[in-house]
């Protein structure tokens, strides 16, 4: 190409922006495979060994060798992380250890199976995300994938094989490797693996035979591996030419492109295209240039169906604004690494050899000498015209042109009063001057309005003779005739580059609606603050309305939008058939044409999330711009929403699996706890039955004590899962009555006394008398199982001590006991429903302590934990608000 070549800026920031983070972050080496069994984790420790014969630091974060001998021989040597252990239901998972490799900060790190979904409870759920997570900290990972695991070649491979394919990995993920290794190997010899049972072991290598690894899903499936590689490699090469201003093109592999405009002989062009990109195998583009022309509605409608043509044949459309066509194709070419253009027969004119150097064709052939320039014959068609000249846009409100006629009269006003002092070409010059100053206020249609009148008023006012348009001197008419066509270039050139900045404006308006869009969108947390942002800035640069409706949790169309308002049955039936039929329609589009909305479906990656009419208020067809604008908002939507329903998903199946584990834990312990009680009543009852035994009054007495203290413990276990029910359900009220606290607690310690056998208590209270607004079922529920806790953890023969006390409105109860006290970080949890401190070796529920969280905060207090100050031991303290009871009370208590 020509040393004049400039590639585009934007994509050398692109790729400036990935050396910088190939600085601070890791690099990943991906070890690629048509399938398992072609030896991809093998290759991979091979390459680890040679690291660390080089002296880098690689360690081994999961390699899974799966008993191949040959495999688990190249791990000698390597140093391996332990795997963290996930109890999952009634098993032990074994998975990788992200947090020891992030202490541990290796240089290298190998990371087997990238597609692997973590076990429940793991910090990511797939493999991937923990790889993203080491290469965030700087660490290099080397991983293995094979091409079904692959986003955009999964559904390929299930389409062949007829395998369905859960674990699948982002293309994303693939585009940040810095290096891909492809693991070949030929069908026939990885059928003779598996028949070695290198692969599978018995019945699975058989029936593996039989099914994924026959050997025409075999040959296609290292197609595909092939293919993809190259694809890879292809835009690594771009990228690395764009960066490094490498001339192009380089024929690595074959790439199309078609210029598109609004021609009816275009569609001829793409389905041209179309065939030789299908039977070359090779991507292709189609370019439409924008060179400002102000298009008719038939043709930008024309042009909208062209680019929709090349859309649905699988062109990769890219549209862009340039004066200059021949100059824009050579750019994109360049870029893209184009090796093929193909256009239709240009008509020659003989003012493009003037003008032009010669037609398109021949500019473009000077221009792309390395590109093969491919010439499509075009169908004659009678009484077509060949050349139109588009006229100006003049249109201008009426006000305009009223200005520019006073504008005008000012100006030769001024003239009139300088003309005895300057000369009447003088004032020629004073109008010219005039005339370029108004090309900043006004449009073209005003300006030109404008020259024509101050050149007839210049003649007929200034130019000798006056008050007639008769010019006598050749010099004069010459300087008329050079006056008029100054002024209207210079009007149209002013307007030119008005046109190009409100083309800059218009475009940085669509930027920043995106942009606002994109933002709204990544902070929304519910599916109608996405549409109602989507709705506004569309609103806000369309000359229209927009409506959504979203799809339910069937995935069927809701009839009514997302802020409930009812549709048209005509307007919900073309919603219907393009949510069904995933595709565009209704106004300006092939189906359903006599629609007066647009209907776009908003697709998901995944799943189909609703769609978007928009009700134009305008019939004209719209812009190029505001096309590309609408279909980049509907997809933004649909993935937005597609986001915010994984979201809500996922928090479900957190939700679920820690309900299953809630109902597991409680299960366990609840059985526990009744199958304890149980056996020592039927052990007592049973040994009642033994006359032998019965006869002797001890014996007799001590079962029973034994039957009476196994029901207790039973009774108290009924009555907490009792309570906890009916705190769920909402439908306890504390019953209040006045009270005395300090007889209520002394006789509640009385009546504990014989629960806590082995164990003192004693009650300190400064007060004589402390009336309190109570419920005393509840307060006793309290009192008591604070009690009962602190016997439980400590040991026999220790004390356990109850103070009251009170000071100013506040009333303070406090449970001591000396047992081992309570870890700081189990201080708040504690009193969490099912929560016991791990290593405690007491038995329970573990509902106890949230029961009396519960009941206290009823009473509109609080309940904390601590340890003893003065010696070791555990303190549980209530704080309740003290209320100056009726003076009736307090009469009758001091009688």
């Amino acid at each position: 190409m020509s040393d004049d070549y400039r590639p585009d800026p934007d994509r050398i920031l692109d790729g400036i922006k990935k050396a910088e983070e190939s600085t601070y972050r890791g690099h990943l080496r991906i070890f690629f495979g048509m399938c398992p069994g072609v030896g991809k984790t093998f290759a991979m420790l091979e390459a680890a060994q040679e690291q660390v014969r080089q002296g880098l630091d690689l360690v081994v974060g999961v390699v899974e060798t799966h008993g191949r001998k040959e495999t688990e021989a190249l791990l000698l040597g390597l140093e391996l992380i332990p795997r963290k252990k996930i109890n999952y239901k009634d098993s032990v998972l074994d998975e990788m250890d992200i947090d020891a490799i992030l202490k541990r900060k290796p240089e290298i790190v190998l990371v087997d199976e990238l597609a692997h979904s973590n076990a429940p409870g793991s910090r990511h759920q797939k493999r991937y995300q923990d790889v993203l997570e080491l290469l965030d900290a700087g660490i290099h990972v080397y991983t293995t994938v094979n091409v079904q695991h692959i986003e955009s070649r999964a559904d390929l491979v299930q389409q062949i094989t007829g395998v369905r394919i859960f674990e699948r990995v982002p293309d994303s993920v693939i585009d940040q490797a810095q290096q891909i290794e492809l693991v070949d190997i030929s069908a026939q010899n990885l059928r003779k693996r598996l028949k070695e049972g290198k692969v599978y072991q018995g019945e699975r290598a058989a029936k593996a035979g039989e099914n994924f690894f026959k050997e025409t899903h075999l040959l296609a499936l290292r197609e595909l591996a092939l293919r993809y590689t190259a694809e890879k490699v292809d835009q690594d090469l771009q990228d690395q030419m764009v960066v490094q201003r490498v001339n192009g093109p380089w024929n690595t592999q074959e790439r199309l492109l078609v210029a598109v405009g609004y021609s009816p002989y275009s569609a001829r062009l793409i389905r041209a295209t179309r065939r030789m990109a299908y039977s070359l195998e090779a991507p292709w583009l189609a370019l439409y240039v924008d060179t400002g022309e102000q298009l008719a509605s038939d043709d930008q409608a024309m042009l909208n169906k062209n680019l929709a043509l090349a859309r649905e044949l699988g062109a990769e459309v890219v549209s862009l604004r340039d004066s200059n066509i021949v100059e824009a194709i050579h750019r994109i070419a360049n870029e893209r690494n184009v090796t093929q253009i193909i256009m239709g027969r240009p008509v020659g004119r003989w003012w493009d050899f003037i003008f032009r150097r010669g037609s398109l064709l021949d500019q473009l052939v000077q221009r792309a000498s390395l590109v093969d320039i491919h010439i499509i014959r075009q169908e004659e068609r009678k009484n077509t015209k060949k050349f139109r000249l588009a006229p100006p846009v003049l249109y201008a409100p009426g006000t305009s042109y009223w200005n520019a006629f006073w504008f005008v009269g000012g100006i030769t006003f001024i003239s009139e009063l300088l003309n005895p002092y300057l000369g009447y070409r003088a004032v020629g010059f004073i109008f010219l001057l005039a005339i370029l100053l108004m090309g900043f206020m006004s449009t073209l249609g005003p300006i030109l309005f404008a020259a024509i009148l101050s050149v007839l008023v210049w003649n007929f006012l200034f130019i000798p003779p006056l008050f007639t348009f008769h010019i006598t001197a050749a010099e004069d008419v010459m300087m008329c005739f050079a006056y008029l066509f100054v002024a209207m270039m210079g009007g149209f050139l002013t307007a030119k580059i008005r046109r190009r900045d409100r083309d800059l404006l218009q475009r940085d308006q669509y930027n920043r609606a995106l942009l606002e869009l994109v933002q709204d969108m990544s902070t929304a947390v519910t599916r109608t603050e996405v549409a109602f942002s989507a709705e506004q800035n569309l609103e806000k640069i369309l000359n229209g309305k927009i409506k959504i409706l979203f799809s339910d949790m069937d995935g069927k169309l809701e009839r009514r939008t997302y802020n409930v308002t009812k549709l048209d049955e005509k307007d919900l039936a073309l919603a219907l058939w393009s949510f069904e039929n995933r595709k565009k329609a209704g106004w300006r589009t092939e189906t359903l044409t006599e629609s007066r909305c647009l209907s776009l479906p908003l697709k998901g990656k995944n799943s189909l999330e609703g769609v978007m009419l928009f009700y134009p208020r305008v019939q004209n067809p719209l812009s190029l711009e505001q096309d590309n604008l609408i279909e980049t908002v509907a997809l933004q939507l649909g993935a937005s929403l597609e986001r915010l329903k994984l979201q809500d998903t996922l928090q479900n199946v957190k939700l679920l699996e820690a309900s299953e584990k809630l109902h597991q834990a409680l299960l366990n312990s609840v059985s526990h706890e009744l199958r304890t009680p149980l056996t020592a009543i039927i052990g007592s009852a049973s040994a009642l039955q033994d006359h032998k035994l019965s006869s002797e009054d001890k014996v007799r007495e001590g079962l029973v004590d034994s039957v009476i203290e196994s029901s207790r413990r039973l009774d108290q276990v009924v009555e907490n899962l009792l309570d906890m029910s009916r705190l769920n359900s909402g439908v306890l009220t504390p019953k209040k009555v006045w009270v005395d606290l300090v007889d209520f607690c002394e006789s509640l310690t009385l009546k504990v006394r014989p629960l806590v056998a082995g164990r003192t208590i004693q009650f300190h209270c400064a007060e004589e008398i402390c009336l309190m607004q109570i419920d005393e079922k509840l307060m006793e529920h309290v009192i008591s199982n604070l009690i009962l806790n602190a016997a439980k953890y400590s040991k026999p023969g220790s004390g356990i001590e109850v103070h009251l006390s009170r000071e100013g409105r506040k009333v303070q109860l406090s449970v001591l006991d000396e047992g081992a006290g309570i870890p700081t970080d189990q201080l708040q949890k504690i009193f969490e429903a099912f929560h016991r401190v791990p290593g405690s070796a007491a038995s329970g529920v573990g509902l106890g302590l949230a029961i009396v969280k519960a009941f206290v905060e009823a009473h509109d207090g609080v309940v904390y934990a601590q340890n003893r100050s003065d010696r070791r031991g555990a303190e549980f303290v209530i704080e309740l608000p003290y209320e100056i009871p009726p003076s009736a009370l307090t009469s009758e208590d001091d009688i």
